[in-house]
């Protein structure tokens, strides 16, 4: 669902006019990068980034009032995106909107050299890092 859904706003964003000029260079340049990520550092950023997604549905689900809940959700989010990390459902548009856009990657080296550590990465996040730390702490983990 999430590849058809962001592959076709890509396409939506292409034959709607807005994948030109400065966005069309940042398209293709981001592209080539996320493609061209060491496969530890990929992983590595995909764990980080997870992590701050999970912080921000963490932040918002204690916040009370709206407020509250969008700067629990603004934070962690503005963190993973000013530091570049990567993030398996923004990369499903990101590289489709930069193949559009140009850029000489093939299908396959989007899927083999970013979507695939990618989900794994972030996966590791939403598992090992969010999932069995809160167990251990407030659940059966954490019983002896």
């Amino acid at each position: 669902g999430n590849i058809i859904g962001c592959a076709g706003f890509a396409l939506a964003a292409k034959k709607g006019g807005l994948l030109v000029g400065g966005v069309q260079n940042l398209a293709v340049a981001m592209t080539m990068m996320k493609t061209s990520i060491p496969l530890g550092q990929i992983l590595i950023k995909a764990i980080m980034c997870n992590w701050m997604v999970c912080m921000a549905v963490f932040l918002s689900e204690a916040a009370r009032d709206l407020g509250g809940k969008m700067v629990g959700i603004w934070f962690p989010i503005s963190a993973f995106v000013a530091m570049s990390m990567e993030h398996s459902v923004a990369n499903m548009f990101l590289l489709p909107a930069g193949i559009l856009s140009g850029a000489p990657i093939t299908i396959g080296k989007m899927v083999l050299k970013n979507w695939i550590p990618v989900v794994i990465g972030n996966a590791i996040a939403g598992s090992v890092c969010v999932a069995a730390s809160y167990s251990y702490a407030f659940g059966s983990l954490g019983k002896s």
